[in-house]
């Protein structure tokens, strides 16, 4: 892109150097926006006029009048979402004594997923899987290129296992069964890094946790949503539905304590102040375009986004805009997204196991450019660098036989979750899948350059025949012929499950603000908070992003009771 051409698209060296600062310091112009203190008067420092230039997400809005809100409700800990870190947040608090309200924005509590990561945990070390508490750590640390809190890292490693137990004895009291994932189906063969392969549980549910499930919800999802749920009400927490978070109430003109949220819809606003503190558990903010493409900009490559597909525009970031509007720092930008080669690029479905097996991968020239069996998010990195972000699977009809063999885990799997031939039929007949019986007129369906393309198969034959990727490195299981008609050809993309970018928090689960000093009564957990993913999501860790939900859910609830 030539300098003109930047600079009609507003893009010149000082506006990138402009919008880079702002992120990188976490936002440091937060910490003077207009807050919701007691008086609903702006920040100290704030201009007239300072902000316009902003993202308007960081543009408070018109502060609420006391005559708009309808009632006050009094209580300990007041956490806000329910979703799987805000349970436990709320739950563990209401197990010490405290009187407890769970604010959730939609009508049901939210969280997906099948894994969930710890260490310890009695299940684990009943099948003598022992796990290197510090290597994990310094894995994670790896991965955030050190730019999180070792601290903060280390709470995972150290208190999940004992909260994984709290949450199984849960389960089982709610007719729910826990259950280790054995070694071969969280790790891909040769990918096991220090023995962490093992660190997951799943549950299978009872009848009443898939009753109690909204529909399309997976089973090991809904027996942990349902023994959660249901230990929350058993301890007496008030959850309080349709009970959107809008704004939070820090004294002495947002420099004292965080003492209550307003939350509701316009018109009939409630206070619920919390006399031991606050907690955020709202989730990500992936739902929030603006937002999200602000702090990580290769999302405006995605094809999909996952957790809009399955949940709706659930997560708009409702807790980190309310924590910066009030002066809490947020992760240095860029955050870290959660991508998955899931997504078929113009089709309105998540590609499926076998079009995602580490087959032949071309761009859009129809040459190799990658190692196909990477993990999720690299595959995703080295796609965006490709022309037009085009990303070609090809194999041939030997799949059956080829595919379960490699012995991808999780998603990819093609011996826990094969394929039904006659659903690739349909998806050829859909456009999804391309197929010929010669590699010309794939090629052609393909729109590459056939000489390009025919050239690459020509040379990736020869590897697989050796058994050695000499160009890229693939493990040689993964190394199959694209030779024996029919060959097809399926188009990959970009999918985003969720984004990992949060409030910046101490070892306390403390939110800091933009100066690294505490704001007295908020506590933020799950992917509200920061201070521990940047980068990419660790994937050698498997589920390690639902144990750090529930083990700072779990340590907010405690902490906001002793410490206040």
């Amino acid at each position: 892109m030539s300098n003109e051409e930047k600079q009609e698209k507003g893009f010149t060296r000082r506006t990138f150097i402009k919008g880079a600062a702002l992120g990188t310091v976490g936002i440091a112009a937060a910490g003077i926006l207009a807050g919701c203190g007691d008086d609903q008067t702006a920040a100290p420092g704030n201009e007239t006029g300072a902000g316009e230039n902003l993202p308007s997400f960081l543009k408070p809005p018109p502060p609420i009048p006391e005559s708009e809100i309808t009632e006050t409700i009094t209580a300990d800990v007041i956490v806000i979402g329910g979703g799987m870190s805000g349970l436990c947040a709320a739950m563990s608090a209401a197990e010490e004594g405290a009187k407890v309200i769970l604010l959730e924005k939609t009508n049901q509590v939210n969280f997906r997923g099948n894994d969930y990561g710890a260490i310890d945990s009695k299940m684990q070390l009943q099948i003598n899987n022992r796990v290197d508490k510090m290597a994990a750590v310094q894995e994670i640390m790896r991965y955030n290129a050190y730019k999180g809190d070792q601290r903060v890292v280390r709470l995972w490693a150290d208190h999940s296992g004992k909260v994984a137990d709290w949450i199984m004895a849960k389960a089982e009291k709610y007719g729910c069964k826990p259950k280790p994932v054995p070694i071969d189906e969280t790790v891909t063969p040769g990918t096991t890094v220090r023995g962490f392969a093992t660190l997951s549980f799943r549950m299978d549910p009872s009848e009443v946790a898939l009753n109690d499930a909204p529909k399309g919800t997976d089973p090991w999802t809904a027996s942990m949503r349902y023994a959660l749920k249901q230990g929350c009400i058993d301890a007496g927490v008030d959850i309080r539905y349709k009970m959107p978070a809008v704004r939070l109430v820090r004294e002495n003109n947002n420099t004292g304590r965080v003492t209550a949220v307003i939350a509701g819809e316009k018109g009939a606003y409630k206070k619920f102040v919390g006399t031991k503190g606050i907690i955020l558990c709202s989730g990500d903010y992936n739902a929030d375009k603006e937002m999200r493409e602000y702090y990580i900009p290769s999302t405006k490559y995605i094809h999909a986004n996952m957790f809009e597909m399955v949940n709706g525009p659930i997560n708009t970031g409702d807790g980190h805009k309310m924590a910066m509007w009030i002066g809490a720092a947020i992760d240095e930008w860029p955050h870290a997204p959660m991508y998955f080669d899931f997504a078929v690029p113009g089709a309105p479905i998540l590609a499926d196991a076998l079009m995602r097996q580490p087959w032949l991968s071309v761009n859009s020239q129809g040459l190799r450019y990658c190692n196909e069996e990477l993990p999720y998010a690299y595959l995703c990195n080295a796609q965006r660098q490709q022309p037009d972000n085009i990303r070609w699977n090809v194999w041939d009809s030997k799949w059956p036989e080829e595919a379960p063999s490699f012995k991808v885990v999780a998603c990819k799997d093609m011996r826990t979750n094969f394929h039904n031939p006659e659903n690739v039929k349909q998806y050829i007949e859909k456009g999804y899948i391309r197929s010929a019986e010669t590699l010309e007129e794939l090629a052609e369906k393909m729109k590459v350059p056939k000489d390009n393309f025919l050239a690459t198969v020509q040379r990736y034959n020869e590897l697989a025949r050796k058994g050695v990727d000499e160009d890229f490195g693939k493990r040689a299981a993964c190394l199959t012929t694209i030779e024996k008609p029919t060959f097809y050809a399926a188009p990959l993309g970009t999918a985003l499950l969720v984004t990992l970018g949060g409030l910046k928090i101490n070892p306390n689960l403390q939110v800091l603000d933009t100066e690294n000093k505490v704001i007295p009564g908020l506590y933020a957990a799950g992917n509200a908070s920061g201070s521990y993913y940047a980068n990419d999501y660790c994937v050698s860790l498997p589920g390690n992003s639902h144990g750090r939900a529930f083990t700072f859910g779990y340590l907010a609830g405690k902490n906001v009771v002793k410490l206040g």
